[in-house]
């Protein structure tokens, strides 16, 4: 058993599958990202978790919740470690807290750049705030990038529009170029 941040990470069953793995904390990190989303239309929150960011919404904002664990009767299931999002049609994309355990973040963000989102909203625990590889491995998680690394993965095709950061989780907001190159 690991205690992170007031969250119990138990190694005999798989991992966010119990509420009691979901720390309150992380909703002012989810509030202070959804402050970003201003324009309408639907929010695909990927790693959707206990959906606390649907309370964030505007009226303006459909929600669509992604999760490899089914939360309610609306969730899309799918793994993307696995597999490839589906077609969204959404505005926004959202992924709070969860490119810690995606395996492949390139191929991941391959697949955001495709749904053409004017705007993807995400927080990331880089390595020049939590450097300690074995402590990083200790909490599953898989990915292990710097802040350039990330921000590489998406320059080509969105422009970085701010950076924050809530208790060492730096906040990424990022709007599509309105001119980008044709292939990935």
């Amino acid at each position: 058993m690991i205690n992170f941040l007031g969250v119990i990470f138990h190694t005999k069953k798989p991992l966010w599958t119990s509420s009691d793995e979901f720390d309150e904390s992380w909703k002012k990190r989810i509030s202070k990202m959804a402050s970003n989303i201003d324009i309408p239309g639907s929010v695909v929150d990927i790693g959707c978790g206990k959906m606390w960011l649907e309370s964030q919404l505007k009226e303006s904002n459909g929600y669509v919740p992604v999760d490899f664990v089914r939360r309610d009767e609306r969730t899309i299931v799918l793994d993307i470690n696995k597999d490839t999002l589906p077609e969204f049609n959404a505005p926004v994309a959202f992924l709070s807290g969860i490119l810690e355990y995606v395996s492949d973040v390139n191929r991941l963000s391959r697949n955001l750049i495709r749904q053409r989102f004017d705007k993807i909203i995400l927080s990331y625990c880089t390595l020049e705030k939590y450097p300690n590889l074995r402590w990083r491995k200790k909490l599953n998680w898989v990915s292990h990038l710097s802040i350039f690394e990330l921000i590489d993965l998406f320059i080509a095709y969105y422009d970085l529009v701010r950076l924050d950061d809530v208790n060492g989780n730096t906040i990424l907001v990022l709007e599509r170029k309105r001119s980008t190159p044709s292939r990935l």
